[in-house]
């Protein structure tokens, strides 16, 4: 059907408004309609299939009379056949087409009592609408004057739900719509309607819709129409507008703009979505402390996770859920979705007109955004599209966890677990980079500009002429360069700040982005964070600001908000590295039985493409040589090393561990656990033999002590000769101790001390001494004196054992790279 429904319409318009108002009044019984969910699909504007079970029940209500005797036809044409629905100013009725295949037709006709005052309003309602064609608008066909009735118009007919009528069924059963994926249609419903309000704004004049609400968008089929064009107008016009979705800033007659039409929109899907009772409980329901409690400690103190389950802790597959979340018309998002659902809304029905969407090409990026969040954080799928606002970056942020162990991690026996994060100064220089303005004056030069050392970037553009985005760019080059310091940066952002004005810099998103950056340089994550919260506010659909939230959150011990922040990055797009690892360290600090479980999982999830993938999978390898070593059940620990050992041969072979030296320093890590574990009796001789044989060949698991231990005497050799060859200070000192290791775990060893030729060559040689050297008075016998060797032939040496000879060489050779 054609019309829309409201009872808070605001009357009459002016007779210039070339409105005709709402004309339909919705009846509060749900009509029977069959409705068939769509397969699981990324696609933001997909909707369930929605199809009426009796066309013919009338969703007018009250008239039932036509306005023409039965069978005679409107201006020769059009045969009426029921009413479909009436307002103060017009009705709706439902007629055949008789000159073009008897096709179903809406035709609206302006009230007797109307007509003489509002004459010239059909006809100008007419010459606005001749010329308007979008999908996702209803369409207007033909229009004519009859005696007996006067102008009328004849409309596309469409039958299916109003808006408001989906929402009243989903209160009743929200499984018909999916349960939570509700709010995803809602979302879907509004990249539709932006289409369509997009191509009204972009008209020339602008045009507005001017009354926008649930009754007036129908869903039929799967397709969305916005039914009643009758309030369509130019900007600024007066018009029809409605109590409830009138923004505040529209005049006193209606007057709108398109700013306006998206507040109209922003209460309409907020009314679906039964977020908040007005649009002020929006801002409440959208603030950062509706994520939840937080722990207390700081990133350092959280070197392994909590032995008891948390209360915050998410608890593995359990989806993330927001405290406090309202009763709303379906069961909430999961996650982080409820607040950036609030949020994005919250934008939209701002107040002032500067602080909401500047376009509907704006809202609807944002709406994308937060739909890809919401489906990603109800089906654990990814629902990846390239961010228009930032630049994806290449770096991991995974501080150390990411790398194979540094040889200096063996001179410290305690070392801490690697699960520290990155230092503020290094994420300021290592988060996305916002896209450059289409509008600045160089963004030609800016979008080509290849990355590259900061200095040398300060030096190509410094004779370019200040934009907005040079001087933001030059920003971050000086935090990145490390003799700028961060006083030259606050000078790049204040002259950025100036040149955007003070008229557009308070709602200005990328002056926030870099002020954030800013305050982490200079080590202020409090300040930071609450930067960011407002970048969040403005673009929620954006995951940058997101990922730099769960960072400051994890720098403050705010492990709940953070992990909220970084698995709703991360489900969207596990490409992203940053994410998975922040996601695993706050899963850690959290603790709970499933939390080794659960951060593992968030890195073996990185995908095979992802530029991240090979640091990511060894993560997911020390991640669970820590677990090992605190395990405390023995069952826990061999199972552990287990799939520790098989993920170890899967990094080297298919996740591409390729370096050498990485490769032995992470081998001896793995090593090690194995050893540590004998030691406890996590495992026995046995089960090391077990492990052995089910573990890749190509890793070379011994299956006995002994032979383990030979194989890490051989692997710390191998080490010291990688430190005596490093140009640290320090690491002379880091190669004796590995020395010092080597010689201790080799079975039947004895002590090697620095200062002096190992012991066991020292044995040797006095062996071969005494060997070659007659007791007083004794008599060589023939056979001796017969295998005499010539004076001057070489000492005949003992046989020695490959490793024996292998780990002399390798020492000799640490002592030749260290001299």
């Amino acid at each position: 059907m054609e019309g829309a429904a409201g009872s808070g319409a605001t009357g009459e318009p002016p007779e210039s408004s070339a409105s005709f108002g709402p004309l339909v009044v919705s009846s509060p019984i749900l009509r029977a309609a069959h409705v068939v969910l769509p397969e699981e699909s990324p696609d933001p504007v997909l909707l369930p299939s929605i199809t009426l079970l009796d066309r013919a029940a009338s969703h007018g209500g009250g008239r039932d009379e036509l306005p023409l005797p039965s069978g005679r036809l409107l201006a020769g044409q059009y045969r009426l056949i029921r009413p479909l629905g009436y307002g103060g100013m017009g009705e709706v009725y439902l007629a055949l087409d008789t000159k073009v295949d008897n096709r179903e037709v809406a035709i609206k006709i302006l009230h007797p009592q109307q007509a003489a005052t509002s004459s010239g309003a059909l006809a100008q309602e007419r010459r606005a609408l001749v010329d308007l064609s979008h999908g996702d608008i209803i369409r207007v066909f033909n229009y004519g004057h009859h005696p007996e009735v006067g102008d009328f118009l004849v409309l596309q007919y469409v039958d299916g739900l109003t808006l408001e009528e989906v929402r009243a069924r989903v209160q009743v059963n929200a499984d018909e719509f999916g349960g939570g994926r509700f709010h995803e249609f809602v979302l879907a419903y509004g990249v539709r309607i932006l289409a369509a309000l997009g191509h009204l704004h972009a008209d020339r004049p602008g045009k507005v819709y001017g009354d926008l609400k649930p009754d007036n968008v129908m869903h039929d089929g799967t397709a969305t129409k916005i039914i009643d064009v009758g309030s369509v107008r130019s900007a600024g016009l007066p018009g029809h507008t409605t109590e409830g979705f009138r923004a505040p800033t529209v005049g006193p007659n209606g007057q709108s703009t398109g700013q306006d039409d998206l507040f109209s929109l922003g209460e309409t899907l907020r009314r679906l979505s039964g977020l908040g009772r007005c649009p002020g409980d929006l801002a409440e329901l959208g603030r950062l402390d509706m994520i939840g409690p937080t722990t207390t400690g700081t990133p350092e103190s959280t070197g392994s996770p909590k032995s008891a389950e948390s209360p915050e802790s998410p608890g593995g597959d359990e989806p993330l859920r927001i405290s406090g979340a309202p009763s709303m018309t379906a069961p909430p998002p999961h996650g982080l979705g409820l607040v950036s659902l609030a949020r994005v809304l919250h934008r939209a029905t701002r107040a002032e007109r500067a602080e909401r969407f500047a376009t509907a090409r704006e809202m609807e990026e944002q709406l994308r955004g937060v739909f890809r969040e919401l489906r990603s954080l109800r089906t654990g799928l990814e629902t990846f599209e390239p961010s228009p606002l930032f630049f994806q970056s290449p770096y991991a942020l995974d501080a150390a966890l990411g790398s194979a162990p540094p040889v200096t991690r063996w001179a410290a026996p305690d070392a801490p677990a690697p699960y520290a994060p990155p230092s503020p100064a290094e994420v300021a220089s290592r988060l996305p980079v916002p896209r450059p303005d289409p509008q600045d004056l160089h963004h030609a030069e800016l979008s080509r500009l290849a990355d590259a050392a900061p200095e040398a970037l300060l030096q190509h553009t410094g004779d370019w002429r200040d934009s907005p985005e040079v001087l933001l760019l030059r920003c971050r080059l000086r935090l990145r360069s490390a003799g700028s310091g961060t006083s030259a940066a606050e000078r790049e952002l204040r002259s950025a700040e100036t040149l955007i004005g003070a008229e557009h810099a308070p709602h200005d998103w990328r002056l926030g982005w870099h002020r954030g950056l800013l305050a982490l340089g200079q080590d202020r994550v409090g300040a930071a964070r609450r930067h960011f919260d407002e970048v969040f506010a403005a673009i929620p659909g954006e995951y940058a600001p997101k990922l730099a939230l769960g960072y400051c959150a994890e720098r403050l011990g705010r492990w709940q908000e953070a992990l909220t922040f970084y698995e709703a990055v991360r489900l969207r797009n596990p490409s992203l590295g940053s994410a998975a690892f922040g996601a695993a360290r706050a899963r850690l600090a959290l603790g709970g039985e499933r939390a080794w479980d659960d951060a593992v999982r968030a890195l073996d999830a990185v995908p095979q493409h992802s530029r991240h993938r090979t640091a990511a999978r060894t993560a997911a390898v020390r991640v669970g040589v820590e677990h090992v070593r605190t395990a405390e059940r023995p069952d826990e620990a061999a199972d552990r090393l287990r799939e520790v050992l098989a993920a170890l041969a899967r990094l080297f072979h298919a996740h591409g561990l390729t370096d050498e030296q990485a490769r032995v320093r992470m081998t001896a890590e793995v090593w090690e656990a194995v050893r540590g574990a004998l030691v406890r009796g996590a495992i026995d001789a046995a089960g090391l033999a077990g492990l052995a044989a089910d573990a890749d060949a190509r890793l070379g698991l011994p299956s006995d002590e002994p032979g383990l231990r030979r194989e890490l005497s051989r692997l710390y050799l191998t080490l010291a000769h990688q430190a005596a060859r490093s140009a640290g200070a320090e690491d002379g000192a880091v190669a004796e101790t590995l020395l010092d290791r080597a010689y201790a775990v080799r079975p039947l060893a004895f002590r090697h001390h620095r200062d002096s030729p190992w012991l066991g060559k020292r044995a040797t040689a006095w062996l071969r001494t005494i060997a070659h050297t007659p007791s007083q008075g004794s008599q060589r016998s023939p056979r001796s004196q017969g295998s005499q060797r010539p004076q001057g032939s070489p000492e005949p040496q003992e046989p020695q054992s490959q490793s024996q000879s292998q780990s002399q060489s390798q020492e000799e050779n640490v002592r030749t790279a260290r001299e």
